[in-house]
């Protein structure tokens, strides 16, 4: 079979290819998928009939715009990076501790520590100021030096009151009674720490205290003091006529009433060398309460605390038994 030199289906002149590049028609006899040519012969167009322009690449017009300037030569290639891997971790071993996060719950336990740390410390010093010797502010307890608590062993008053075993006792003239008081010395079972006052000043808790005739210092002792006993010496043999005390830290300041946070004595026995023993019930007012008991000749005077009260509330409460003032009148004898 011959191949046409002209298109059967548009009738333009064909080129070497298989496909006509006016109508893009397989030429046959060069494309297997061509028509055979007819037999008949193609009858060219009429006279004066220009052939239509040649569409040329097949899938796109000619551009209708001028060409713009040529496009920028493309990058270079990066340059090619030789990638390490890093070397993977060691394994752990026997003494090698595995890195990471195992740090966190021991951090997690000292923030904890120091968290109770810090309120139990808050609650101490809160918990032990009463104020200072002589001054109006208040203390804390446990932030100046600690003065060493001797154990209270708990001591039964004698059997009840008696006019003792001595023979009669005669009375002093009235105008010779005085106070011994400042003539005493005293020993006690326990000593409570000492404090300071708000101006970092001091404040002690020891028994001569309790013969300085000041009711806003005190003795204290810790805790509760029932059944303890408290020894006071006079230097020499006296008749005694009058003793008592105040049976609690006689301070008020303001909202600050010592007196009802700590806790207050509300019975003693009074015992004198000649076996002699007075009970006294006390009330609950922070003056001197004094009661008879003469005369009576004597060296010492024992007292024994029989009842004491509990703690006060609130935020002035205070675990300690407290005595302000101690008074023993009589006559030397």
């Amino acid at each position: 079979m011959t191949t046409p030199t002209d298109c059967t289906s548009c009738g333009h002149a064909l080129g070497v290819g298989r496909f006509c590049t006016n109508c893009g028609q397989p030429v046959p006899g060069r494309h297997p998928e061509a028509a055979p040519v007819p037999s008949a012969p193609v009858v060219p167009p009429p006279t004066g009939q220009l052939p239509p322009a040649a569409r040329y690449p097949l899938y796109a017009d000619a551009p209708t715009s001028p060409p713009g300037p040529p496009p920028a030569a493309p990058p270079p290639p990066p340059a090619a990076v030789t990638q390490v891997a890093p070397p993977p971790p060691p394994a752990p071993g026997p003494g090698r501790e595995r890195s990471g996060t195992p740090w966190l719950p021991w951090l997690a336990g000292i923030a904890v520590l120091a968290l109770v740390a810090g309120i139990g410390a808050f609650l101490l010093v809160r918990a032990g100021g009463d104020g200072a010797s002589d001054g109006s502010s208040r203390a804390d307890d446990g932030t100046g030096p600690v003065t060493p608590v001797t154990p209270v062993t708990p001591v039964t008053p004698g059997t009840p009151d008696s006019t003792g075993t001595g023979g009669p006792v005669e009375a002093p003239a009235p105008g010779d009674v005085r106070d011994l008081t400042a003539g005493a010395r005293a020993e006690v079972p326990a000593t409570a720490p000492e404090s300071r006052d708000r101006e970092n000043r001091p404040v002690s808790f020891v028994a001569e205290n309790m013969l300085d005739g000041r009711p806003r210092t005190a003795w204290r002792m810790p805790g509760d003091g029932t059944g303890a006993t408290l020894v006071f010496d006079l230097g020499e043999d006296v008749v005694l006529t009058e003793v008592g005390l105040v049976n609690g830290y006689a301070k008020v300041d303001g909202a600050d009433d010592w007196y009802h946070g700590n806790r207050r004595i509300r019975a003693v026995q009074w015992e004198f060398d000649d076996g002699t023993r007075i009970t006294q019930e006390l009330d609950n007012r922070q003056s001197m309460q004094l009661t008879p008991v003469g005369p009576v000749a004597t060296r010492r005077v024992v007292l024994h605390l029989v009842e004491v009260s509990a703690p006060g509330k609130g935020p002035n409460g205070r675990d300690f038994t407290a005595i302000s003032d101690v008074r023993l009148r009589g006559a030397p004898a």
